[in-house]
């Protein structure tokens, strides 16, 4: 059982951005960094995620701060409180799916640090509900210190990531989403969560945000999952720019492609 719950931890720093407690000095990684890249060159290492087709320059996403936009990439940078560092790769793609257009999101974490030789690639997949982003459904395959495991995320009917642009600019407009997980180790039976999770949302309002790309105007929610709290920061047309959790963790976009920001 320990894969799972090790994997269960992995699901929730991708979700809410949180990791464990435990702290490194700058002492010890300045004196561990060399065997960290070691460990880095050693993992099985994926192919760098890119998506199928190049972007149509006069495709116009549904939800600005919500950017699906097939042939899109973002990358960021995920500093976890504990020390590790990892390098997220996002890319969309999109086809026709029983009539309606369906977005694929795929995103690939690799433990840029070395310490845990994490790899994980997670497919979520969505809808457009007018201007508002449902979520389909999500499965994770984890790769840690060489045991793969899987997830899946199973999520209830009509769940929102993102409301309309219009709600959004009303400070205090809340919404939630909730699904069960399934967790799935090589010889072990499926383990299903028992009780859902759930997901609250609150918009806070507008924020002035740089980040080593410069200095974006966003759209802050607040985002939490029990006791587990992160602050978002959306830029309209790059969509997630920033992410801050409250023990630390943190988020930043630092490259991309087939996106552009828009301004008033």
């Amino acid at each position: 059982m320990r894969i799972i719950s090790v994997v269960l931890l992995l699901v929730t720093l991708t979700i809410t951005g949180c990791d464990g407690t435990n702290t490194n000095s700058n002492s010890n990684r300045n004196a561990n960094g060399n065997a960290n890249a070691n460990r880095v060159s050693m993992l099985n290492l994926p192919a760098p995620l890119k998506p199928e087709k190049a972007p149509d320059p006069k495709f116009k996403t549904c939800n600005a701060y919500f950017p699906l936009v097939p042939g899109s990439t973002a990358k960021y940078v995920i500093n976890y409180s504990s020390g590790i560092v990892a390098d997220m790769t996002v890319v969309v793609d999109a086809a026709d799916e029983g009539g309606r257009q369906v977005y694929t999101q795929k995103s690939q974490l690799v433990d840029r640090s070395g310490g845990m030789q994490i790899i994980q690639t997670t497919v979520r997949k969505f809808v457009c509900d007018g201007e508002r982003v449902q979520i389909l459904s999500e499965k994770t395959d984890s790769s840690i210190t060489g045991q793969t495991s899987s997830s899946e995320f199973e999520y209830r009917d009509n769940s929102l990531v993102m409301v309309d642009p219009k709600a959004l600019q009303t400070k205090g407009t809340t919404w939630s989403h909730a699904f069960r997980t399934i967790f799935h180790s090589p010889g072990q039976p499926p383990a299903r969560s028992d009780q859902p999770t759930i997901i609250n949302f609150e918009v806070v309002g507008p924020a002035d945000v740089t980040t080593a790309l410069g200095t974006f105007k966003t759209l802050r929610i607040i985002r939490k999952i029990g006791e587990n709290v992160t602050t978002d920061d959306y830029a309209p047309g790059l969509g997630l720019i920033k992410r801050q959790a409250k023990e630390g963790t943190t988020w930043e976009l630092t490259e991309y492609s087939g996106l552009k920001v828009q301004t008033e």
